[in-house]
C-alpha cells in the first residue's frame, strides 16, 4: 500500500565542534606578541619626549643668566695655568729626594694672581735678593743660595712672588715672639705673593726654606703656638676642617671672628720637606672655605 508521506529526512552526521580552546603555546604567543607592540610605541613615545625635551632645555638661558637663578660664587678662584720653575743645572726635582729639596726658584714657586684680582703692594723691607736678615733687629744675613734671577736670564718666564727678609713680615707674626724661631732653625730664604679678589678677601702666601727637612719640620711645629698674626688677632685650631695636600702636614687655624657665618680670617702652615708655605685669607665680611681650600691645595701641589 504506498504512501504520498516522504520518509523523514535523516539526521545530519554529528560533527566536532571547530572552536576549540586555545592552548597555552598559542596565549604565550599573543601575550608575547602584545609586549612587543607595548614596547614599540613605549620606545616611540620615548624618542618623541625626549626630542621635545632636547629642544626645550637648548633653547632654555644658562642658570646663571637667569635673574635670582644665579648659582652662588663660593670663592674659589680662575688661576692661570700653573707651570713650574725651571730647575739649576744638574738639580733634581724635590720628588726625586727623601727629604723633598727644593733647589728651584722659590718665587717660582708660588701661586700666580687669580683672574680679576688685585696684587698686594711690595712692603718697604722687601728684598731684591734671597739675602735676607734672620731677625727684626740688626743682626748678620744668614747666608743663602738661590738660582738666578728668572729677570736676568734671557728666555725664562717671569716669576710670581718676590724676594722679602726672613723676618716678621715673612712670618706674618703680630710681635717678635714667635719670630726667632727663623734664626733658630735657620731660615735660608724667603718668598712672598699676595692679592686681593673682588670680594674683597686678602690672600698672603709665605714660602720659607730652611736647611733640611728636619728644620722646616721645627719651625712648623713652633709656628703653630702663635696666638695671632699680624692680620688675625685671635684664632682657634680648625679641628673639622679637611685639607687635602700634595705631600707632607698641614695645620690649619680659624679667626675667632666671624661674619655671616664664616670666620673673618683663616691662616694655614704647610710642610713639603725643606720648605714651609704660610696661607693666609682674611675679610672682614667672612672668608669663603673653598677659596682657602683650593689655595692650599694648589699652593702645596707646586711644592711637591
Amino acid at each position: 500500500m504506498s504512501s504520498d508521506t516522504a520518509p523523514p529526512a535523516a539526521e545530519p552526521p554529528a560533527t566536532a565542534d571547530m572552536t576549540t580552546e586555545p592552548t597555552a603555546e598559542t596565549k604565550a604567543d599573543a601575550k608575547a606578541d602584545r609586549r612587543r607592540r607595548w614596547q614599540v610605541g613605549a620606545a616611540v613615545l620615548l624618542t618623541v619626549v625626549t626630542g621635545a625635551a632636547t629642544a626645550v632645555l637648548v633653547t632654555l638661558p644658562e642658570r646663571t643668566d637667569v635673574p635670582g637663578l644665579a648659582t652662588p660664587n663660593d670663592g674659589r678662584y680662575a688661576f692661570p695655568e700653573l707651570t713650574l720653575p725651571p730647575l739649576p743645572s744638574g738639580a733634581s726635582a724635590p720628588s726625586d729626594y727623601k727629604v723633598r729639596t727644593h733647589a728651584a726658584d722659590l718665587r717660582g714657586l708660588l701661586l700666580p694672581l687669580p683672574e680679576g684680582a688685585v696684587a698686594a703692594t711690595p712692603p718697604p723691607a722687601a728684598s731684591p735678593s734671597p739675602a735676607a736678615s734672620t731677625s727684626p733687629s740688626a743682626s748678620p744675613a744668614v747666608s743663602t743660595s738661590s738660582s738666578p734671577s728668572p729677570a736676568a736670564v734671557p728666555g725664562l718666564p717671569p716669576v710670581p712672588g718676590r724676594w722679602v727678609p726672613c723676618d716678621r713680615d715673612a712670618m706674618l707674626a703680630a710681635d717678635d715672639a714667635y719670630t726667632l724661631r727663623l734664626t733658630t732653625d735657620a731660615c735660608r730664604g724667603a718668598a712672598a705673593q699676595g692679592w686681593t679678589a673682588a670680594d674683597g678677601t686678602r690672600t698672603e702666601l709665605r714660602l720659607l726654606r730652611f736647611g733640611t727637612g728636619d728644620e722646616a719640620a721645627d719651625f712648623f711645629s713652633g709656628a703653630l703656638r702663635m696666638t695671632a698674626s699680624k692680620d688675625i688677632a685671635s684664632w682657634h685650631l680648625d679641628v673639622d676642617g679637611k685639607y687635602p695636600i700634595a705631600f707632607g702636614q698641614v695645620d690649619v687655624r680659624l679667626s675667632d671672628a666671624q661674619a655671616g657665618g664664616m670666620p673673618t680670617g683663616r691662616i694655614g702652615w704647610v710642610q713639603s720637606g725643606d720648605v714651609v708655605a704660610v696661607v693666609q685669607l682674611t675679610n672682614p665680611r667672612g672668608v669663603p672655605l673653598q677659596a682657602f681650600r683650593q689655595v692650599v691645595a694648589l699652593q702645596s701641589g707646586l711644592l711637591a
